[in-house]
């Protein structure tokens, strides 16, 4: 039975290929770490270190912490690691880490606000009785307060601070609640907390039953999408750019393929000439498109003013029609509900296709319906004045 996280779903909605590849084809890629995943994991090792040591009565000192922290960076660091803002060093980022760190230990030292019954904790559970859809999560931390209320913690470093409302609808966090009741079931209060440690800020909320019920839904209807695609179609977005998988999709194959040739080969490329060929004739054509529809109008206007209605040309002749055409109120337009108010009160809904603008006109043309009956449909109608340029081959030149 297939075990889903709240990544892989993620993963699907932001690209259902990407989540083929991953998870499907299982394509291992070495994935390029940021400086600022690094950071993540460094101080998160930091504070589950805090938490697992108080669990036996240990209570570490900010400076124990830091020289912890610095020992897991040092330990774990790769030149490799990229720093996408050039204007800053790693020294810059060990401090910012080095801050959240101090931000947490500040705020809540001794650390008795509640008591920890699990950091790092593994959670499978089911989203339903059957246990046909289940879901796996790990959580950073789970607690416990002296009134019975159960917390989930997530430690985050980023720079950028969500809404409330943004924490209110997060799916990660409701998911870990489900796991959270399935384990303890005694966990009827439950509440999500969300320290955003770089900005020594903390974020709170809670879940109703109907609320964590809705969520089992949507995730099920997820996953039910997941087990019925068959196409797994790319889908471009900002996304792209981080992507280990651009080599691999048709989107950016081409693309990421040519990003690393020299000049003189990437010019080479037939891919690359036949795009160029392409984008200029299409370029053209545009630009043909728009002399064409300033032609039609200096001939509609000529031919107004001269009131003829063909203009001779070298071996072609132009003609033009002016024209009218009627016009029913469109879905957005005023009048447009008394207009299906109308049609209903006459039993003529199916005939007229939906109300049709078309064939309400061909009503109209056609004398359909008993003359009093047209007569109210045509106070609905508009006229619309029509034109219409054709050019003709001028026998008389050619010979």
């Amino acid at each position: 039975m297939a075990l889903y996280s709240h990544t892989q779903l993620r993963t699907f909605e932001d690209c259902p290929l990407k989540y083929k590849f991953r998870y499907i084809d299982k394509i291992k890629k070495p994935e390029e770490q940021t400086i600022e995943a690094f950071v993540g994991s460094c101080v998160h090792a930091a504070l589950e270190k805090l938490y697992a040591d108080l669990a036996l009565c240990k209570q570490n000192s900010l400076d124990d912490l830091l020289a912890s922290y610095r020992e897991t960076w040092e330990k774990n660091w790769l030149p490799s690691i990229k720093i996408v803002r050039e204007e800053f060093t790693p020294q810059n980022y060990f401090d910012y880490g080095a801050g959240c760190i101090r931000n947490y230990f500040e705020r809540y030292k001794p650390f008795d606000q509640s008591r920890t019954l699990a950091t790092e904790a593994h959670l499978i559970f089911p989203l339903d009785p059957p246990g046909t859809y289940k879901m796996q999560g790990y959580v950073d931390r789970i607690a416990r307060r002296p009134d019975g209320t159960y917390e989930i913690h997530d430690y985050k470093t980023g720079r950028s601070l969500p809404s409330q409302a943004e924490v209110d609808s997060d799916h990660q966090l409701g998911l870990y609640q489900i796991g959270l009741q399935a384990r303890w079931p005694d966990a009827e209060r439950v509440e999500l907390i969300w320290h955003y440690v770089g900005k020594d800020t903390l974020l709170r909320s809670r879940r109703t039953a109907e609320q964590l019920q809705s969520l089992r839904q949507e995730t099920i209807e997820t996953i039910g999408r997941i087990q019925s695609e068959k196409e797994f179609p790319p889908h471009p977005s900002g996304l792209c750019d981080w992507c280990e998988y651009r080599p691999d999709c048709p989107v950016w194959k081409h693309v990421a393929a040519m990003e690393l040739l020299p000049p003189a080969q990437f010019a080479a490329d037939e891919g690359v000439h036949l795009a160029d060929d392409y984008a200029k004739t299409k370029d053209e054509m545009d630009r043909l498109a728009r002399r064409l529809d300033q032609l039609r109008e200096l001939i509609l206007e000529f031919c107004r003013q001269k009131q003829a209605s063909v203009l001779a040309g070298h071996s072609v002749r132009v003609a033009v029609k002016f024209g009218e055409r009627t016009k029913f109120p469109g879905k957005n337009d005023p009048g447009r509900e008394s207009l299906e108010e109308f049609i209903r009160r006459l039993g003529r809904w199916e005939e007229v296709s939906d109300v049709s603008a078309s064939e309400l006109a061909k009503i109209l043309q056609e004398k359909r319906w008993a003359p009093e009956l047209l007569e109210q449909l045509r106070r609905f109608a508009t006229a619309e004045p029509t034109s219409s340029v054709h050019v003709t081959r001028s026998k008389d030149r050619e010979e």
